[in-house]
């Protein structure tokens, strides 16, 4: 009896586990345009400050998702943005930085029981 009550304690657990939801708000790099004529965006980042040797391009938009970049968990990012256009590129902007959050669930409980 006591074997099949932690059974059905582990299947509900795991049911609750599987069905929650991790809500974190999506953070995005959100600037101002540029003045002048500007035919897109480029996002630079690194691992230190004043380093940028990653870039992606994110087209002709004010503000960018950071998930949608490849970032490792627990790991702080260091950004900046410039805009460019036919003639070339401007300078950078202000520096900003964010740390990745862990988003790895936890494991299940193990050894669950009644007493």
């Amino acid at each position: 009896m006591v074997r099949k009550v932690i059974c059905v304690i582990f299947l509900m657990l795991a049911v609750i586990l599987m069905t929650a939801s991790v809500s974190i708000a999506d953070p995005k790099l959100v600037w101002d345009p540029s003045s002048g004529e500007v035919s897109g965006y480029r996002i630079y980042y690194g691992t230190a400050p004043g380093s940028h040797p990653n870039s992606h391009d994110v087209g002709n938009v004010t503000e960018y998702p950071l998930t949608s970049l490849p970032l490792e968990e627990k790991q702080t990012y260091y950004f900046v943005t410039r805009a460019y256009n036919a003639v070339g590129e401007s300078g950078d902007s202000n520096e900003v930085s964010w740390t990745v959050p862990d988003m790895t669930a936890p494991l299940p409980p193990q050894q669950v029981s009644v007493q």
